[in-house]
């Protein structure tokens, strides 16, 4: 449900008395739905699992991708460099389950599936929230930081956001250990393993 793909567009102005401007985000959602078959319940999650491959494996039933696009602008004084401009773009592609025939199960399956389907849409929707909090936690260490040169302060960003690459990284997968546990109680995990 993760993997930060990113990378540095660094652009040097020359100037002086400037100020960094606080970077917002700038955030694009796409969702795209694979197909899942399935009469009941069993037959459902099979269906899933078999896209598991395409969504990265590890029985993974939904997905987040996200491309990070770096831009900043430096200002330098004789003797200082710090950040004049930061912008971060954000562009999520999420990955859901949508089952082809929905309409054709039976009303308490049917409720089942929903279900599981809003929980799937709800956990990525969380993924998402937690790669904008990591983003506006390096924008802040971001926009406070200054170095000697410019090519200092360039190592010095580089090293800001793979530090927040790695704590990002350890908050989802904390954030996934936890959602699986209640996940395999929902409803219809334990009806397809009932037979």
């Amino acid at each position: 449900m993760k993997r930060i793909l990113g990378y540095f567009a660094v652009a040097l102005a020359l100037g002086a008395g400037l100020t960094a401007a606080q970077a917002k985000p700038t955030v694009k959602v796409q969702t795209e739905h694979y197909r899942v078959d399935g009469a009941d319940a069993a037959a459902i999650v099979n269906s899933m699992m078999g896209n598991a491959r395409l969504l990265g494996g590890h029985g993974r039933v939904g997905r987040t991708k996200m491309m990070r696009k770096i831009d900043w602008e430096f200002a330098s004084t004789s003797g200082s460099c710090r950040v004049k401009r930061h912008t971060v773009e954000l562009d999520f592609v999420t990955q859901l389950p949508r089952h082809a025939a929905e309409q054709r199960l039976n009303a308490a399956l049917r409720k089942d599936w929903r279900g599981f389907a809003q929980r799937v849409k709800w956990h990525e929707a969380q993924h998402r929230k937690i790669w904008l909090q990591c983003a506006r936690d390096a924008e802040r260490k971001v926009n406070a930081a200054s170095a000697r040169t410019c090519s200092e302060l360039v190592k010095k960003l580089e090293t800001i956001y793979d530090r927040s690459n790695a704590a990002c990284d350890k908050r989802h997968a904390e954030f996934d250990r936890a959602e699986t546990a209640k996940l395999s109680k929902h409803p219809l995990i334990r009806a397809s393993v009932r037979r």
